[in-house]
């Protein structure tokens, strides 16, 4: 069983390297994202199949034994188990459980009256995880900013800070928990993920990778 599930989980990461470039290409009236969900995972309330495009707006729900991948002209966002969130088009808002973030284009997390954004131009990739009262946000690569709407804080790179939800914010369903173990599994998964934007930043000249998709292929 262990086997099958890292077979599933590494399929989840490496099939979106290969629709990047296509996605970024497209024109600006396509959808912008595709979700590939490896175990059961709904979409707007119904069961998804494994790939499917988002719209802005969508409501994604992932299960104890399942995982989502979400891919966006220079952004890659890994939706851990037991998590709900919303895709917005740059930015997600998460209403329960976790997420890893990838990004070249500045993709921004919400999460119970908080804005996590990249500090930085460059490739960030950044977590974030609610649990009872709290929102952690760890900086993996870069900095990142997070605001209240009153204060902002930065996160330096390589550090984790956690800040409190603010009130009146969306409570999470009860036994919202992301063990160790999810965890770990999660952050060997995140390599490949970084990989797959960094090999498509570098080779965005010849398939017109590009977050806006106004580069023209030559």
């Amino acid at each position: 069983m262990k086997t099958c599930w890292r077979r599933q989980l590494l399929r989840i990461i490496l099939v979106p390297l290969f629709s990047c470039a296509a996605l970024a290409g497209e024109s600006p009236s396509a959808p912008k994202a595709v979700l590939h969900a490896s175990g059961k995972v709904q979409v707007n309330g119904s069961s998804s199949r494994e790939i499917t495009t988002l719209f802005s707006g969508d409501s994604i729900q992932t299960r104890e034994d399942s995982v989502a991948n979400i891919t966006a002209g220079g952004s890659s966002v890994l939706v851990m188990p037991n998590a709900s969130l919303k895709f917005l088009g740059n930015a997600v808002e998460l209403t329960q459980g976790g997420v890893a973030i990838a990004t070249s284009a500045g993709m921004t997390a919400r999460a119970y009256g908080l804005t996590i954004t990249p500090a930085g131009e460059k490739f960030s990739k950044f977590e974030v995880a609610e649990d009872q009262d709290s929102v952690v946000v760890a900086a993996r690569q870069g900095n990142v900013t997070v605001t209240d709407g009153q204060e902002t804080s930065t996160v330096q790179e390589g550090q984790e800070a956690t800040h409190k939800k603010r009130k009146g914010a969306a409570a999470p369903a009860s036994g919202a928990h992301i063990s160790g173990k999810t965890l770990a599994i999660v952050g060997a998964a995140s390599l490949a993920t970084i990989a797959g934007i960094l090999i498509a930043e570098s080779d965005k000249k010849k398939r017109c990778v590009s977050p806006s998709g106004g580069e023209k292929c030559k």
